[in-house]
């Protein structure tokens, strides 16, 4: 079985699209499928359009130079028919059984193009719904003609595609709700590797005298500062914390467009002693900072992107052996049992935050228990070799 897949983003860039898709390559490959990989125009931090990572070819795209990818909505068609040309020149070079594409929609309608004029099966994986990550990044509001038309077009993505995976059952139960047959639909779930993760039972000494957290009680997050993401609550919740307790700490490690925001906001509430801003930090050294926390947390806002998509970062918190608080959104409740895998709290609340964390913070058996429960999710149910497992019989049937 040959499968060419099509990518918007690919190692060595490190992202959470990245990731997944380097572990889906790599472990499709363990069960015997023969994968090639090329990356869209959108991405162009390359130095070769032939580039190895770690024994994982990518053929790269160059930008286009053209007026048409300057035009709105021109540029959209222009982006398809560009990627389609592309792609093509990896189909009569390769000879693949079965396209998989992945999110966004342009990479679906592109293979699909290519896929109808030489009668190749094209799957499409669906990471989020396009139009919803135009709303929470401000390209666009919900309802408004833009959004519908985005919509529209992901709309046609799905009809066209021989098969459609979700990496989700918020995103599968919301295409069933836009007419997409359940029988043309399966999930992928997001996992970890866990020969990647190590659990961590100690802290890293040297760091933690560094950062000054020595008896501390340590939260944490670590990942990009989006808005969705809801930092702003833990920062509410730790000046509620403070009136009462002086030995817990939020730390936040990563960076994004909202950082500026969230430290204004803790110099207006005066926790500048109780709230570390790290920065980003070498993927190598990520492991030293989840080793400093008793507990890490994930305040995503209850919107329809997080309501409908599963995260990686819980899962990956569980696989280092820490346990997790979590919003009670509809992605977080895929990954997390409360009181079994991890702590779930009323999203959008930060007081609700503050007083879960203040009943839980000190009962170290109780964090110990979950910690165990959520490492053995990880390894028994959440891990890429299974996602990958769930690829071969689509693949088998379309080709």
């Amino acid at each position: 079985m040959k499968v060419l897949h099509i990518l918007e983003y690919s190692r060595p860039n490190i992202s959470g699209y990245s990731l997944r898709s380097d572990a889906i390559i790599r472990h499709q490959r363990k069960i015997g499928i023969e994968t090639q990989q090329l990356t869209s125009q959108r991405y162009q931090d390359y130095t070769e359009l032939q580039e190895d990572v770690e024994g994982v070819t990518y053929q790269r795209t160059q930008a286009s130079t053209s007026f048409l990818s300057k035009i709105p909505f021109v540029n959209y068609l222009h982006h398809i028919n560009y990627l389609a040309k592309r792609i093509e020149q990896a189909v009569v070079a390769d000879k693949p059984d079965v396209i998989q594409t992945h999110s966004p929609m342009f990479n679906a309608l592109a293979a699909i193009k290519v896929g109808k004029k030489y009668n190749i099966p094209v799957a499409y994986e669906v990471r989020a719904l396009w139009e919803d990550a135009a709303v929470d990044t401000g390209k666009t509001k919900e309802g408004s003609l833009k959004y519908k038309i985005i919509k529209a077009i992901e709309q046609h993505a799905f009809e066209k595609a021989d098969a459609v995976s979700c990496i989700c059952q918020g995103l599968k139960q919301d295409l069933i709700k836009r007419g997409i047959p359940e029988n043309k639909l399966y999930v992928t779930p997001n996992a970890v590797d866990i020969n990647n993760f190590q659990p961590l039972y100690q802290r890293d000494s040297e760091l933690e005298q560094a950062l000054n957290l020595s008896g501390k009680k340590v939260l944490a997050f670590i990942g990009t500062f989006f808005k969705y993401e809801g930092l702003h609550y833990a920062i509410e919740a730790m000046s509620e914390i403070v009136k009462t307790r002086s030995d817990i700490h939020l730390l936040l490690v990563g960076a994004g467009n909202e950082f500026d925001n969230l430290k204004r906001q803790v110099e207006e509430h005066n926790l500048q002693n109780f709230v570390t801003f790290v920065g980003r930090v070498p993927f190598e050294e990520v492991n030293r900072y989840y080793s400093l926390a008793d507990l890490l947390v994930f305040p995503r806002e209850s919107i329809r992107l997080t309501e409908l998509v599963t995260p990686l970062k819980p899962l990956e918190s569980m696989a280092q052996y820490k346990p997790v608080i979590a919003s009670d959104i509809g992605g977080h409740k895929e990954l997390i049992k409360d009181g079994q895998t991890g702590f779930l709290f009323p999203a959008d609340n930060a007081l609700a935050l503050a007083a879960k964390v203040l009943e839980i913070i000190d009962d170290t058996d109780l964090l110990t228990e979950i910690s165990e429960k959520g490492l053995t999710f990880v390894r028994e149910e959440r891990n890429w070799l299974n996602t990958a497992k769930q690829y071969l019989p689509v693949y088998e049937r379309l080709a």
